[in-house]
């Protein structure tokens, strides 16, 4: 009531100025939140988030169906077909006859639910109804959160801290400066009842007032101080954990090469390309005479028909067009080979792809390896595949739903020593760990734990530094 009646307004104003702006900027923020609605460009990108590792907005079909007209084939019934792509388990159990169809027509594949909300999916829906110049393009972006994984840790918390903590700071600061500003107020008062005269508020920044202010708000101060300083130090030490961890690395490969197709739908098994996974301690990158295996008869991909494919004949020497290798295709002369998978790619109506494919014409495919440890980590893959029954997955992340493949884990000294200590080492049947277990049947009963603890790698000397340093 003191501050009201006085007739000194200034800081009251201040304060609610401060006040307002702060409730114009929450409605701001809130206010897009509210109003969403159907947005065909919103529902663009959700189709290339969600949908496009699935589905083209045509009527060709990839991993599931094309898309296109997929209202009409649901009669018209939005209400049916945003339940069917929201939870598509769940909505079978209606027993619609048209989704039962579809999904026994599809091998009775699962569609991932998804959490969307009614305008989302009506987005989408209106994108597909007209693609425009989009239509004919196929699936992924090669975006980690579009093939069905997750960001890389960390980003969006770091995101969070920094925005409460800026929000911190200024809330601390407006109530340090209104304090101030009461404070002076007050002692106007007592100056005036005094019969003395008014202290005047010099405008304009200096130094000294600046140490005038901290001198008389020490606590406020050291709150600032304390809060400045908790955010460097977060930050600093985010930051030096983060030297020599990849998390998310995505490099561009010379050929468009879909594990979501090879892995996820055609379940081609990891060990077929990566052969000596199992047999040595580096899983290699397969050579262009595995792909063969397939690629001479499979010419034309669901994405990217003959363009990537054609990349692997212009390295190896295949003739796509009589199905047989050229002999000594090396020593062959490039205008020769270039007219020749020229040719192959415009029967197809893809001669704008011959640009890639010509750079590949005679020359090794050079994959750009995407999981690398330090020189001084030691790791085996045929110990971790073979002995100790590790799924790829463990690794490298559920590659089969990757259109491109990208590091999934951080591969940090702390990643590892975790999974050693929860890993049971797996010695039932497995002739690597015999002796050991004929050890703890005949010695303990419960062979299978050691002192109420799961028999884990830690316990055979999994976390001991020469393991993995030398």
């Amino acid at each position: 009531t003191l501050f009201v009646i006085h007739p000194s307004m200034r800081n009251v104003k201040r304060i609610a100025g401060i006040w307002n702006t702060l409730m114009v900027f929450t409605v701001l923020m809130i206010t897009p939140a509210a109003n969403a609605a159907v947005d065909k460009d919103n529902g663009k990108a959700l189709f290339k988030a969600q949908c496009a590792k699935c589905h083209y907005v045509t009527d060709k079909k990839f991993v599931g169906p094309g898309l296109k007209g997929v209202r009409e084939r649901w009669n018209g019934d939005d209400t049916k077909l945003i339940a069917w792509i929201r939870n598509s388990s769940e909505f079978l159990k209606t027993g619609d006859a048209y989704a039962n169809a579809l999904y026994k027509e599809y091998n009775n594949s699962q569609m991932p639910a998804f959490n969307l909300s009614d305008d989302e999916v009506l987005s989408i829906l209106a994108y597909i109804d007209d693609p425009g110049t989009d239509a004919p393009a196929a699936a992924a972006s090669g975006d980690p959160a579009a093939a069905g994984a997750a960001p890389a840790g960390g980003e969006s918390d770091n995101t969070m801290l920094t925005i409460i903590l800026v929000a911190a700071a200024i809330i601390l600061l407006v109530v340090a400066r209104s304090l101030n500003g009461v404070t002076k107020a007050l002692e106007n008062i007592r100056r005036e009842k005094a019969g003395e005269t008014p202290v005047e508020e010099k405008s304009g920044f200096s130094t000294a007032k600046v140490t005038q202010w901290i001198a008389g708000h020490k606590r406020i101060t050291g709150v600032i101080v304390v809060v400045i300083v908790s955010y460097l130090a977060v930050i600093g030490f985010n930051a030096l954990n983060e030297i020599g961890v990849y998390q998310g690395y995505e490099p561009e490969q010379p050929i468009k090469f879909s594990h979501a197709l090879h892995v996820g739908q055609n379940k081609i098994d990891c060990q077929y390309c990566h052969s000596t996974a199992a047999k040595s301690k580096h899983a290699n990158i397969p050579s262009a005479n595995v792909c063969m295996n397939c690629h001479k008869a499979v010419q034309e991909g669901p994405q990217y028909g003959r363009a990537e494919i054609t990349k692997i004949y212009a390295s190896i020497g295949w003739d796509p067009i009589d199905l047989k290798f050229i002999p000594n295709y090396n020593d062959m002369p490039r205008e020769q080979v270039e007219a020749l998978y020229k040719k192959y790619l415009t029967e197809n109506g893809q001669e704008d792809a011959f640009e890639g494919v010509k750079a590949q014409i005679q020359k090794p495919i050079e994959w750009v390896q995407i999981h690398n440890l330090p020189d001084h980590a030691y790791f085996n893959h045929q110990q971790h595949v073979a002995v100790g029954k590790v799924e790829c997955q463990t690794c490298h992340g559920d590659v089969g739903k990757m259109e491109v493949v990208y590091q999934a884990s951080p591969l940090t000294m702390g990643w590892c020593i975790n999974c050693h200590r929860k890993t049971e080492v797996q010695y039932a049947s497995n002739g690597y760990y015999e002796r050991l277990h004929e050890y703890y049947k005949t010695h303990k009963g419960e062979y299978e734990m050691r002192d109420g603890q799961a028999f884990t790698v830690e316990k055979i000397g999994g976390l001991e530094c020469s393991k993995c340093h030398y």
